[in-house]
């Protein structure tokens, strides 16, 4: 089997790491939204964790400065290349007449091709023969994404698993309370990292009305923007549950693997009981708005 730059959910359970929850991005094809649903609760995740801050992809200028896509070159779509319902969709498509145009033949398509080859479930010469990959990749940019999602699409959910439901990406109170209205379990307030659009409002700035309007039904999950423990506890003194940390852990995998992500995460930990101190706190629950000033 080749090797891949990401790995089937079932792999990562397997791997005994703790608890997690499978971040669903919620594609056009509900069939494939029912499969990943059922492999996430047979492989023992926690809740489902349903993705509206990335219905598209916005305007990012890094990644365009950079043509930076890493799909394209098979990276990160494991759980769609392992996945029965999505090979069927490639194979349909496969099966498909087309009048497609060639590409240009360029080192860079060749190095595409080969990178795709790689990384695609099976043997490299087979694949190559096939064309399955490109044909994978293709599909997987058609179908990953749903812009059209509504408040109706969460019944749909409901009837297919048992796990909690959390939205991410909800920003405004209304959302809040209407996601609870619909059974939702959790709130996450996020950005998308700050990826999506530009100047928009930041995640700590709506955290405070997200949590009046949830008004304790729910938690809410601040995501987007915490680099260290003093942003733990400004999200926390304003009135979150918890904060996810989605972004820094990456650069100490990106330095020292393992080991790196790791000692960020402890050393957040520490900042978080230095700042508690220096606040003049014992705990998390001795937290208030108060501790926090607004400039």
């Amino acid at each position: 089997m080749s090797s891949q730059a990401s790995q089937p959910m079932e792999h990562i359970a397997a791997a005994g790491a703790g608890p997690w929850w499978f971040q669903l991005y919620w594609s056009s094809e509900d069939a494939l939204v029912e499969s990943f649903v059922a492999r996430a609760e047979a492989s023992g995740a926690e809740a489902i964790v349903v993705t509206l801050d990335t219905g598209m992809l916005g305007w990012r200028p890094r990644d365009l400065d950079r043509g930076f896509l890493p799909f394209i070159h098979g990276m990160g779509i494991a759980q769609y290349t392992s996945d029965p319902v999505f090979r069927q969709l490639v194979r349909q498509r496969m099966a498909r007449p087309t009048a497609r145009e060639k590409p240009r033949v360029t080192p860079a398509a060749i190095r595409t091709l080969l990178d795709m080859t790689q990384r695609y479930p099976g043997h490299f010469r087979a694949n190559l023969r096939s064309g399955e990959p490109r044909v994978a990749v293709e599909t997987f940019l058609e179908i990953f994404s749903r812009p059209t999602l509504t408040w109706r699409d969460l019944a749909f959910l409901r009837q297919r698993t048992r796990l909690p439901v959390l939205l991410k990406g909800v920003q405004h109170p209304d959302d809040a309370r209407q996601a609870l209205d619909a059974g939702v379990d959790g709130i996450i307030v996020s950005t998308h990292g700050g990826r999506q659009v530009d100047g928009a409002i930041g995640s700590l700035d709506a955290l405070p009305g997200v949590v009046e309007a949830v008004v304790g039904r729910a938690p809410v999950i601040l995501d987007s923007g915490v680099r260290g423990g003093a942003d733990v506890v400004r999200a926390l003194a304003l009135g979150a549950t918890a904060v996810g940390v989605g972004r820094a852990w990456v650069y100490g995998l990106a330095i020292a693997g393992e080991d790196g992500a790791r000692q960020v995460l402890r050393d957040i930990i520490a900042e978080t009981d230095l700042t508690l101190g220096l606040a003049g706190h014992r705990a998390v629950s001795e937290l208030t708005p108060d501790d926090v000033t607004r400039l």
